[in-house]
């Protein structure tokens, strides 16, 4: 197929609280049911305009992340073209709600109800719609929120359960494993299989302050924990951002430990790495030059042996440009930006990351 070609709309979609897109990288979206949706002329028109190798507007950022040598959801739903289509979803990508115990410094009130400060989710007559087209599904991505505290969820789950299609899904829930739920684990234990993405953006107190008010080391217990049980599979994705950077050989050390946990319960962790981009100040584009040479040290220390075809490349891409691209220090915004931060939380930077002035 062209490149201009995604498995992604013939197979499914994602459907959130907020609205229905052709997958959380997707341009435009539509407020319609997800029934309204998958049987609309929008996902039509772009299924023909793919088959006939013509891009797709709304697919604009694969098209642009491929071009800059960057790994794309596009690349990733490669990976269901051997799934058989179905005149239902077969595979579908779940954001049911923003309720999230945490307020990561990346993230906004559309993802996290700590910085809403309110829960939105999608309604029951939307959720059992959700059930009404859910007769093939095989595949299913959770989002959130935190998916392990959102009802739900659970209430998704038992109506696949009742109805004899739960234990032919495949789940990957992207979590941040603060805590476990055991309600909700038991549901996915009835699944074909089970893979946790862990979202940790760096090593000990910086992912604390990262990921506010998490617990380092109780995520830590919650991964090995996961190791022990036998259809999950585990795969740490990190939101690679500026803060991340000041103890990257660290957190790389860490991934290589979980690694070795692993293979004692003859299984395998990866690591997936993605950019953020926003807020501004945390784009490592736009770190402070130091900070990108200590980067680019580190990076040179990774053994790729360890690692995915999909980490290397990522890894690859972010030698390539992390200094070429160096245009300006933008070290005041970071400061106001980590500033701002620590009065709304009324905690100091430094005492999560303790050089963090080192290489202003």
């Amino acid at each position: 197929m062209t490149k201009s070609y995604c498995t992604a709309p013939f197979l499914g979609f994602q459907f959130t609280h907020r609205d229905n897109r052709l997958c959380c990288s997707a341009g435009s979206s539509s407020k319609s049911t997800a029934s309204e949706f998958w049987n609309g002329e929008y996902i039509k028109d772009v299924r023909s305009r793919m088959s006939n190798g013509q891009e797709v507007k709304d697919c604009w950022k694969c098209h642009d992340q491929e071009k800059q040598k960057q790994w794309s959801l596009r690349q990733t739903y490669d990976r269901f073209n051997t799934v058989t289509k179905k005149d239902l979803p077969t595979v579908m990508d779940l954001d049911l709600s923003n309720f999230c115990n945490l307020q990561c410094i990346m993230c906004g009130p559309d993802r996290s109800s700590k910085w809403a400060g309110k829960i939105s989710a999608v309604t029951q007559a939307q959720l059992d719609d959700l059930c009404s087209i859910s007769g093939e599904i095989r595949h299913l991505t959770l989002q959130g929120g935190e998916p392990s505290m959102m009802p739900e969820f659970e209430y998704y789950f038992d109506y696949l359960d009742k109805n004899n299609i739960l234990q032919n899904v495949e789940v990957e829930c992207i979590s941040n494993l603060t805590n476990i739920n055991n309600r909700f684990y038991d549901q996915l234990a009835k699944c074909k299989s089970v893979s946790i993405i862990a979202s940790v953006d760096s090593f000990g107190t910086a992912n604390d302050y990262i990921r506010h008010p998490s617990h380092f080391e109780k995520i830590e217990q919650n991964i090995l924990a996961l190791s022990k049980k036998k259809n999950v599979s585990v795969c740490i994705i990190m939101s690679l951002q500026t803060l991340s950077m000041y103890n990257f050989d660290k957190f790389l050390e860490w991934i290589y430990y979980l690694k070795e946990q692993f293979k004692k319960n003859n299984k395998n962790i990866e690591c997936s790495i993605n950019r953020v981009q926003w807020p501004q100040p945390l784009d490592i584009q736009n770190a402070p030059l130091k900070l990108k040479e200590k980067m680019i040290k580190e990076l040179d220390s990774v053994d790729q042996s360890k690692h995915s075809i999909q980490f290397n490349t990522e890894i690859a891409n972010i030698k390539d440009n992390l200094i070429k691209n160096h245009k300006e220090d933008k070290s005041d915004a970071l400061i106001k930006f980590v500033e701002d931060i620590d009065a709304s939380r009324n905690i100091k930077i430094t005492n999560y990351i303790p050089d963090f002035h080192e290489y202003i």
